[in-house]
């Protein structure tokens, strides 16, 4: 799905021969005026590119894309057309590199980071806006969740936007004065070449577990394609932050040959940068960082081991770009976490509930394992496995969830086209050490539940949906947010939030919206 282009497209024109490796003859000299991949947002002037597709081919898009005005056409193959077909062995990047030179390489002229990895690239990405902003650096996002920067928001329809999107938005931030930009780069984004060419000042690698795999097949694919972002990764001003702790770092080190490596670790002190924590718990964390030599006290409102990792990719990327010491730690104190990862509930009751975006086998772990020594009374948890994606990690993540949780409550993510109760069905499979389980694929019902059976000192986590305003059913997208399910049902028991903004969440019958939920792989 395209950003909304017609806020960024540029006014001026380019020559068809500035924007391709073509001669610069009568076809050559055609006037370009936007770029387009999608024939139903094809402007009068606009280069159109038909894409290869796993379910469409966009050369079947190539004469609506002529009737709506496209100048010229970028294919792989031949086309019966009446205006100029320019055939290219790949597509995708040919139009990367024509987006490029369209919007004349704003990645040369600002700071890109690129964060890279199966969980945590929202948070750091999000948390390096912050810090850059809290340093006084004009600085843009570009993300799971928004594209942002300035006072512009963009709602993002995927992690990484299709190239012609990612480096037209560049160019606006750079002309609003943006130096720095964290941009989320995923698996599918550097298959699809979404990133093709951009020069990165920093690449950043989180972690890489199981995710995806209906798409890459295999997890060795997965790893693999994540590496390329680090293989590319060159000059004299680059530099890889690699997290140690995670089991794939040498791979990831490895890829990093051509460019300054920075090793970073949430548990060890033989690195570049590491952390000493002295106190932990719900309210956030208090330590000592460690960058190069030097030792510099911070508190962050994060918790969580997985967040201690988060926090120390962060100052790994900010002090390697030449950031003080003491300006990350104020900058890592400034940051509060992003909606849906670990974002507590507000209320006056006496137990906690939380909504993550965990949707994985590893996350779940990752989440519950760091909650659990904080927990006074029971830990009861919500999930549901996701439809049309890779079902191997489905009896994986009760597996995950049932290492950690008092009481369960299984219920629909984004079922999409597929059964919720088939799919309740094969997460069921996984369970194997008897703990209680409460089945609904009613997620409205199942948190109600899951809120009303909590007593004193519990903690609750509502896992899998995060951020996500909607839920998709039967191809239908259903308005629906954990938060404000989860704060109404709270505020109908007698625990109102402190924010008193808080608004009854479910399904209104007929409330069909969209898109949203989980995107399509990006």
């Amino acid at each position: 799905m395209p950003v909304n282009v017609a806020m960024i497209r540029m006014a001026d024109t380019r020559t068809l021969a500035g924007v391709l490796e073509i001669p610069a003859d009568a076809t050559g000299a055609l006037r370009v005026s936007g770029l387009a991949y999608d024939s139903r947002q094809v402007h009068p002037g606009d280069l159109f590119f038909a894409l290869p597709g796993a379910k469409a081919d966009g050369a079947e898009f190539a004469a609506q894309a002529a009737i709506n005005g496209a100048v010229a056409v970028v294919a792989e193959r031949a086309l019966p057309l009446n205006i100029p077909v320019i055939i290219v062995p790949n597509a995708r990047r040919a139009m990367a590199e024509a987006a490029l030179r369209f919007y004349e390489n704003p990645d040369q002229r600002m700071d890109l980071f690129g964060v890279i990895g199966t969980n945590g690239k929202s948070t750091i990405a999000a948390g390096l806006e912050a810090l850059w902003s809290a340093a006084g650096i004009p600085a843009g996002l570009i993300g799971t969740i928004t594209y942002r920067w300035g006072n512009q928001s963009i709602p993002a329809p995927r992690t990484t936007p299709e190239s012609p999107d990612l480096v037209s938005m560049l160019e606006r931030m750079r002309a609003d004065g943006v130096r720095n930009v964290a941009c989320e780069v995923s698996s599918h984004a550097i298959a699809l070449d979404r990133a093709w060419g951009i020069h990165f000042r920093a690449g950043i690698f989180t972690n890489v577990t199981r995710d995806h795999l209906d798409f890459h097949k295999t997890f060795e694919e997965y790893r693999r394609v994540k590496s390329l972002f680090f293989e590319n990764l060159s000059g004299p001003d680059t530099f890889a932050v690699i997290n140690v702790d995670d089991a794939s770092a040498d791979v990831f080190v490895r890829a990093s040959r051509s460019t300054r490596v920075i090793r970073y670790s949430a548990r060890r002190k033989d690195v570049d940068v590491g952390m000493e924590i002295t106190s932990h718990n719900f309210d956030g964390t208090r330590g000592q960082l460690l960058l190069g030599g030097e030792v510099h006290p911070f508190f962050s409102p994060l918790w969580g081991r997985f967040n201690h990792a988060n926090l120390a990719a962060m100052a790994a990327a900010a002090w390697g770009a030449g950031l003080p010491g003491g300006k990350v730690a104020a900058g890592l104190a400034a940051f509060p976490g992003i909606s849906g990862r670990l974002e507590r509930i507000p209320s006056s009751a006496p137990f906690d509930v939380f909504v993550d975006y965990a949707h994985t086998p590893d996350a779940l772990d990752a989440v519950l394992s760091a909650a659990r020594p904080l927990v006074r009374g029971k830990l009861r948890v919500l999930f549901g496995a996701g439809g049309n994606r890779d079902r191997g990690k489905r009896p994986e993540m009760a597996h995950a969830v049932e290492e950690w949780a008092d009481q369960i409550y299984l219920t629909s993510d984004n079922p999409r086209s597929e059964d919720p109760l088939a799919i309740i069905e094969e997460v069921k499979a996984g369970f194997t050490k008897g703990a209680p389980v409460v089945c609904d694929p009613d997620r409205y019902r199942a948190i109600e539940r899951a809120v009303t059976d909590a007593n004193p000192g519990d903690v609750v986590f509502l896992c899998g949906k995060g951020h996500e305003q909607t839920q998709e059913i039967a191809g239908v997208f259903h308005r629906f947010s954990d938060q404000e399910t989860a704060a109404g049902i709270l505020a109908a028991g007698g625990h109102p939030p402190h924010n008193p903004q808080g608004k009854r969440g479910g399904i209104t019958p007929g409330s069909a919206v969209g898109p949203g939920g989980d995107p399509p792989p990006s």
